[in-house]
């Protein structure tokens, strides 16, 4: 999976293909798979009273 947002997001949807094609055979040709560690935070905070 690829991002969502910038520069990917512009391209034609031609051109898009030829990108996912390419990123799909190097990670193949690498094992066929990749993992990755995240972390997700969530912030939260009461709001204050208008004065």
């Amino acid at each position: 999976m690829l991002p969502t947002q910038g520069t990917l997001t512009r391209l034609p949807v031609d051109a898009l293909a030829a990108v996912l094609d390419e990123v799909g055979a190097a990670v193949d040709a690498l094992g066929g798979c990749s993992t990755m560690s995240y972390t997700t935070v969530a912030l939260t905070a009461p709001r204050s009273a208008s004065t």
